[in-house]
């Protein structure tokens, strides 16, 4: 797994249902191609959602993976652009803890204009959000390698991937139907559990997966 390559963002965006397709195309134009569709259904209320202006509670929930500097000019052109963009929701950015080796060689070589700094991706924090993207059918061998390096337990996401189709060293990850899988972990195990993964179901296996973690600043268990 990687700890020392330029930073890597993760981009989150929550637009209507049945908007993803526009803007995850926007992206793909803006040198962020690398794109997992999901659906989801959000909670606010129907005056919340019209105070914030983003419309229905059915969601599409967009997952987009991109080295800094390209995930920065994103948000500039999503801010120079709303009269132009017709999609509602909301864009935020996270700082990646880890991240496949080759994955984040990939997103070096697209950004515009030259390598990036080098900062460490790495973060002083008590628990991490680990995400897995694995084409679909691959969950139980996941979890089952997961929980066998130090995991309790994941939430699965269906989700779609959108990015590039003929990118070199990286054709398992090409299948269009994807599943994600979220797993909250003591940071101390984190890179064990990620490794293992990695070792068992990387980018060269039949699932596919896409590794990545973020460090959580605070948490609450609620029940």
């Amino acid at each position: 797994m990687n700890g020392k390559k330029g930073e890597m963002k993760l981009i989150v965006s929550f637009i209507e249902r049945g908007q993803g397709n526009g803007l995850t195309k926007f992206y793909t134009e803006h040198h962020v191609s690398f794109n997992y569709h999901s659906v989801g259904i959000g909670t606010a209320s129907s005056d919340l959602l019209d105070v914030l202006g983003i419309g229905s509670s059915e969601k599409d929930v967009i997952f987009s993976l991109a080295a800094r500097e390209n995930a920065e000019r994103l948000m500039d052109r999503l801010s120079d652009n709303l009269r132009n963009i017709r999609e509602k929701g909301i864009v935020f950015t996270m700082p990646l803890t880890g991240l496949n080796n080759v994955v984040a060689t990939v997103l070096e070589r697209q950004v515009e204009g030259g390598r990036m700094g080098g900062n460490e991706m790495d973060a002083n924090v008590a628990n991490s959000l680990i995400l897995v993207m694995i084409n679909q059918g691959n969950t139980d061998a996941v979890m089952n390698t997961a929980r066998a390096a130090g995991a309790r337990g994941g939430t699965i996401i269906r989700s779609r991937f959108t990015g590039p189709e003929d990118v070199a060293g990286l054709e398992n990850m090409m299948a269009e139907e994807k599943e994600i899988i979220a797993m909250v972990v003591p940071t101390d195990k984190r890179n064990a559990i990620m490794d293992t993964i990695n070792k068992k179901h990387g980018i060269k296996t039949e699932a596919g997966a896409v590794i990545l973690s973020l460090g959580i600043d605070r948490i609450a268990k609620l029940g």
